[in-house]
């Protein structure tokens, strides 16, 4: 029998929505393959419930202080901090993620709010310089309105915080879109944040098909900015649809990025690197280190100790605290990455390590893949240029450093990059000439509030997190006061 024991509404102003006469959409734990939930599916009608509570809510929220919104804000933030373990289960058994993964990010959820809070707090008018001695200008900022946060099914929370913190602090209200295959975590973040005194309505949750409300929500007229992490393919639906509307987008997507090594580089910590950008979270991030581009004269003592190790990984059930490799995300996953390492297989590349489905023992049902690396492969070979989102490395080594520069850019993703090596100067004149939005040097996957994330080329435009990431959520508006007697415009002309 499936596995049904919790059953999820829509949360708009600040409760569960009646389940009548909603369709659901089943949740499979991939752990299992088993339904262990289900999410009402959205609608247009949904859709426009949801963003008018939040257009009601605006002008108040809009109306307090920054000071006001920060106090807030830390509110929830203190909630995260003494009931984030509430929600590691449920993102879990949603999405696969392992529970070390999970804890680490779900303990310090509430840093992205605290830090925003505080980069927030004193939104204010700022003083123009301009040369005419007559007036005085200054820099107004004010929020868009209805902002409309569309996250992926990888890392739901972490990437909510991303996005809520900044846009709340703002001045904005939110509706949140979350992908129809890990909604739960989600759903029950926004009880909690009611339950820590977010008013109703400044914050509401949506769950369906991107097709049918995601889409509805990004046209609909009140919405007044869109911010999306996904696949490429979504934000080219997202950004179409935004255009339409005139409304700005923000857009995280897909990325295949590259790891170049070098042969004087510390072997140690670049195979650490290596198996943390590729392996750690399954390769099912966005800045996965997919790529290896490593110097010849190493190669082969290289891949050998990356083959040791994936090869010991311990695959199971992600709720085990020894677990090292957990499921694909869904089984839609699971078919796209044994697809593409058949694909790969057939083009000619050489199957180093895994490239099987397996069954472990505590979970044989579950979603899980080996980890995979691929030798010799070719720039022109799909499993080189399309994104997977699995655990899959594809190796290739190269002579000159022009070399890998070029088979570091090639390609239709810049999302991120790292570099190995001793020599500096090589690494930071490498890094200012990759095409990606991130550059690691001698460390891999890192990410901080401070530090804006996001691509070039097909890895999507603008930027979430870093020192400007509120006032992406503010329109800019400039305010001119006259400060002497205005003059006629038409000298001797008198009334």
């Amino acid at each position: 029998m499936p596995d049904i024991n919790r059953n999820y509404t829509h949360f708009i102003e600040g409760d569960f929505t009646s389940a009548r006469n909603c369709e659901f959409i089943d949740s499979i734990d991939p752990t299992t393959g088993n339904v262990w939930a289900t999410f009402a599916r959205g609608d247009a009608n949904v859709a426009d419930e949801a963003i008018q509570s939040s257009h009601r809510a605006f002008g108040g929220w809009a109306a307090l202080t920054g000071h006001q919104r920060w106090s807030a804000i830390l509110e929830l933030a203190d909630a995260l901090e003494n009931r984030w373990e509430e929600l590691v289960e449920t993102e879990i058994r949603d999405n696969g993620k392992r529970i070390a993964e999970v804890r680490a990010q779900f303990s310090g959820l509430h840093s992205w709010f605290r830090y925003f809070a505080e980069q927030g707090k004193n939104i204010g008018p700022k003083a123009q310089s301009n040369t005419n001695p007559a007036v005085e200008s200054e820099t107004h900022y004010v929020p868009y309105g209805v902002v409309v946060a569309i996250t992926p099914w990888n890392s739901p929370l972490m990437i909510l915080a991303w996005k809520l913190a900044p846009a709340l602090i703002a001045g904005n209200t939110v509706v949140v879109k979350p992908s129809e295959h890990a909604s739960a975590s989600t759903l029950e973040f926004a009880k909690l944040a009611y339950e820590s005194g977010i008013p109703n309505g400044v914050l509401n949750v949506t769950t369906g098909y991107g097709h049918e409300i995601g889409d509805a929500l990004v046209r609909h007229p009140l919405t007044r900015k869109v911010t999306f992490t996904g696949s490429d393919t979504g934000g080219r639906l997202v950004a179409t649809s935004a255009a339409e509307n005139i409304i700005p987008s923000t857009l995280e997507l897909g990325g295949k990025s590259p790891q170049i090594v070098f042969d004087d580089a510390d072997l140690n910590s670049a195979v650490n690197g290596i198996l943390s950008g590729i392996f750690l979270s399954n390769g099912q991030t966005c800045v996965a280190g997919s790529r290896l581009i490593v110097h010849h004269r190493i190669k082969d003592t290289l891949i050998d100790r990356i083959i040791s190790c994936a090869n010991s990984l311990q695959s199971g059930n992600p709720m085990c605290t020894t677990t090292q490799i957990g499921p694909l995300a869904n089984e839609m996953q699971l078919d796209k990455v044994l697809t593409h390492i058949e694909m790969a297989k057939r083009e000619g590349a050489v199957c180093r390590a895994g490239g099987n489905r397996i069954h472990p023992e505590d979970c044989p049902n579950g979603y899980f893949v080996e980890p995979t690396v691929f030798d010799n492969v070719k720039p022109s070979m799909r499993i080189w240029q399309e994104e997977i989102f699995g655990p899959v490395l594809a190796v290739t080594s190269f002579h000159e450093e022009e070399d890998a520069l070029s088979l570091a850019n090639e390609g239709n993703y810049g999302l991120a990059a790292g570099i190995w090596t001793s020599d500096l100067d090589r690494a930071g004149h490498i890094a200012n000439r990759i095409n990606t939005g991130t550059v690691y040097i001698n460390h891999y996957r890192s990410v901080d509030p401070a530090a804006p994330v996001g691509g070039m080329k097909h890895s999507g435009y603008g930027r979430e997190l870093g020192p400007d990431a509120v006032e992406d959520f503010l329109q800019v508006k400039s305010v001119w006061t006259g400060i002497k007697p205005i003059p006629s415009p038409y000298p001797g002309l008198k009334w």
